[in-house]
């Protein structure tokens, strides 16, 4: 990772700038100004769509949840490998309109680019573009086009698209196309495996095209799935002339202006898309066609400020504001801003690592979700984090199949990488051993539950989640003699994946312990406050009477590997009987990609760690570590862990806050607060680090804020960077809005709204009682 790249972007509180044309830059600035609302997601490409090849440009929009599949091919199967993969699709492309000046057609690449700016404007969610072209003939024009992906109708973007003749009068064509000859960039953005969809696999069924509409349909060659997508536009003012035309591949339609100088015509261009994961086949046209009606009929205006409305109801609970540095100020807005769009908000989608702004893990959902970006909602938008937690209730039935196949006659374990709930990690030592999902997932309902006091979304389904995953935990390990009958959990992979197959890493089986307890937890909770859900439950999953003493038992009697001389937990059994790492023995090339260039027997005989493992694991349950033991271990794996991934720095970091190394804890922030928008890895093509991105958040919230949870009650422990002059963020716990502002001099926390709140401040009691109540105290 470097850290010492010069910032790529105008430094702005509120949004990121492209102020002048970089064609080298195209690929990554896709990314930039993705725009997605959890549904629709579509990379930032010019509208002009621009055909640049495999390694400067992928024109990509997708939905979440649409997928296609092949069959894998092994060199060598084994009995629970997955056979079929799952990869995001690319779906047809909607965005397209072109100007066409007098025959001569506009193209940035050629004539005279002038005042060139493309602006995200996270406060609002739209990204706006304008340049005035010269074309080689002399013509001038002035083009302004804004595009937004709705957050008020999850079928809905829109796009308005204005030109303004400067210097002459003439005919002004504008060409709006839909494309449907579409395939994914799978060898670039994924070229280490063979892990199709390879070519063209979303075939058209149909395409229309009329006066004012267009419309296509479309099924994926092996999943089956189908989408249809539509697009309907409204002029300015009445065109010339117009034309139309629908193939096999694509449609569009064409508009002829007489255009005087001086006068602005627009188009709007409103867009729908849907998929058979919604509705059935036959209904995804109709509906495209009411729904482009409807969106006509409302218009652009009404939709954005809709839209709008809906960003600004986030920012207010979500956003973090940094006094005194607008650098790491605009990287925290940007972070949270891509975490908040890419999120699936209709139960049945969840989130990838990539979000939906590029091809980058197929798409996949793996624990990112979880453990770095749920948290986030959890304390400012409980009811998106309850969407996130709904799609992993509906795969808890496939689960369940999983856990059968890994042999465990009973409960569910989760995929380490899917889309559709079944496992697609092909590389088992690095997916399907990373059993520690399963605990991932149920802390995540745990964490849900304990903020937000939702007790009947315990008994709806999370009580059931942390049950089920229990249920492996109590099977998966035994008690060993020879570790004095403690329960040791063998050939696992933890967040580490350069320490895999182990016996007892430390963070899975934390995890697991804490994951047992909350499942008991959960039964008696549901017996004591919902008698008849607790009957419910225990029929529904045939739970056996002695299941939740053998879960305490287990979890009581979890082994933790431990170095008597150092003091220090290990992140497993063997991890000191390996080679001691020598970085110089590593050419600076290779050193970040050792898996693409070291046998992987190599790299798992070395005592070293590519990021956080057993430190998160603290970093988690801080409040069951003293703080020298925690000093300890974070000093010791300090020393060993390579940060080789971008889930890494910031969890180093919370822990360094909460241990007083408050200079560690800056220097790891920074490195994550602007990881994406200043391109760090050299992969931000490929898509957005959501993790790390919901990192930064936690990095102050968690890390200079201290918050954290002891026996469900909220406990802060504030530090201000020197370089600061405050910041200020909003967490809700229960139904309750905690306003946090820390300055130099001191703290405050005012009840924004909601019921009495109880919370500790570095052990101290404090109480708000009512609305606009405060406590302050001096740092």
């Amino acid at each position: 990772m470097d850290t010492n790249k010069t910032p790529i972007y105008p430094f702005e509180p509120w949004n990121v700038t492209e102020d002048h044309l970089d064609l080298a830059m195209n690929y990554r600035n896709e990314t930039t100004f993705a725009l997605s609302n959890g549904y629709i997601g579509t990379r930032g490409t010019h509208e002009e769509a621009y055909d640049f090849d495999e390694q400067h440009g992928l024109e990509g929009n997708f939905l979440n949840g649409l997928y296609e599949q092949e069959h894998v091919r092994y060199g060598e199967w084994n009995f629970g490998f997955p056979t079929e993969s799952q990869t995001i699709l690319n779906v047809p492309n909607c965005k397209t309109i072109r100007l066409v000046i007098d025959g001569e057609p506009m193209d940035i690449r050629t004539g005279t680019l002038q005042n060139y700016r493309r602006t995200l404007d996270m406060k609002h969610g739209q990204v706006v573009r304008s340049f005035e072209w010269i074309s080689p003939n002399g013509k001038t024009v002035r083009v302004e086009n804004i595009r937004f992906v709705s957050l008020a109708h999850k079928n809905r973007m829109a796009q308005r698209y204005s030109v303004t003749p400067v210097n002459f009068s003439g005919t002004l064509t504008l060409h709006s196309a839909l494309d449907a000859d579409v395939e994914n960039h799978t060898r670039t953005t994924n070229p280490l495996v063979d892990y199709g969809p390879f070519g063209r696999h979303l075939l058209p069924d149909a395409l229309t095209a009329d006066d004012k509409t267009m419309t296509c349909q479309s099924t994926a060659v092996n999943s089956k799935l189908a989408m249809a997508c539509g697009s309907v536009h409204l002029l300015s003012e009445a065109a010339a002339a117009t034309r139309h035309q629908a193939n096999d591949v694509d449609a569009w339609i064409e508009y002829d202006f007489a255009a005087k100088q001086g006068h602005t015509i627009t188009l709007e261009k409103l867009t729908v898309y849907t998929d058979s994961l919604d509705m059935d086949k036959d209904a995804m046209l109709p509906f495209v066609n009411e729904e482009l009606t409807a969106f006509a009929a409302d218009g652009y205006d009404k939709e954005f400020a809709a839209h709008a409305a809906l960003m600004e109801h986030f920012w207010e609970t979500a956003d973090i504001r940094v006094d005194g540095d607008v650098p790491l100020q605009q990287g925290l807005r940007f972070n949270l801003y891509h975490i908040m769009q890419a999120s699936g908000r209709d139960g049945r989608t969840g989130m990838g690592a990539k979000g939906l702004s590029g091809e980058g893990y197929e798409g996949h959902y793996f624990w990112d979700t979880e453990m770095y970006v749920l948290p986030v909602f959890v304390y400012t938008q409980p009811e998106l984090a309850r969407s996130l937690l709904d799609y992993r209730y509906s795969t808890l039935d496939k689960a369940r199949d999983r856990a059968r196949v890994l042999g465990h006659p009973i409960g569910a374990l989760y995929p380490w990488r899917t889309i559709n709930g079944e496992e697609a990690s092909t590389y088992f030592p690095l997916g399907t051993a990373q059993y520690h999902i399963n605990a991932d997932v149920a802390y995540a309902f745990q964490l849900y539950v304990t903020v937000t006091n939702d007790i009947d979304y315990l008994a709806d389904k999370a009580a059931e989640v942390l049950c089920e995953t229990a249920r492996v935990w109590a099977d998966v390990g035994c008690f060993a003699e020879c570790r004095g009958g403690k329960y040791c959990i063998c050939s696992v992979t933890g967040p580490d994946e350069y320490n895999a197959i182990v016996d007892n890493n430390f963070y899975t089986n934390l995890m697991a312990q804490q994951n047992l307890y909350a499942a008991v937890n959960a039964l008696e909770t549901l017996k004591e406050q919902r008698p008849d859900a607790y009957q419910k439950l225990i029929e529904k999953i045939q739970l056996d009477p002695d299941e939740p003493a053998l879960w305490k038992k287990t979890a009581d009697a979890m082994y933790f590997a431990y170095d008597e001389k150092r003091q220090v937990y290990l992140q497993d059994d063997g991890f000191m009987l390996r080679k001691p790492w020598d970085d110089s023995r590593i050419p600076p090339e290779k050193r970040h990609l050792l898996y693409e260039n070291y046998h992987p027997l190599f790299i798992y005989r070395q005592r070293m760690s590519k990021q956080a493992d057993a430190i998160m694991g603290m970093m988690l349950y801080s409040a069951l570590f003293t703080d020298e033991e925690l000093l300890r271990n974070y000093d010791f794996y300090q020393t060993v862990t390579l940060h080789h991934s971008s889930l890494s720095t910031c969890i180093f970091g919370i822990l360094a806050s909460r241990i007083g190394r408050h200079e560690d804890a800056y220097t790891y922030f920074a490195q994550s607060a602007r990881m994406d928008l200043d391109d760090y890895h050299d992969n931000f093509y490929a898509g957005i680090h959501a993790a790390n991105m919901a990192g930064t958040w936690q990095s102050i919230v968690f890390g200079f804020a201290g918050l954290r949870l002891v026996n469900g009650v909220p406990e802060f422990k504030f530090y201000i960077p020197e370089a600061w002059n405050g910041y200020h963020f909003t967490v809700k716990i229960k139904e309750s809005v905690l306003a946090v502002d820390v300055l130099p001099d001191g703290w405050t926390i005012t009840l924004q709204s909601g019921d009495a709140v109880n919370f500790l401040v570095e052990g101290k009691p404090y109480e708000l009682t009512e609305k606009g109540a405060t406590c302050h105290e001096a740092l």
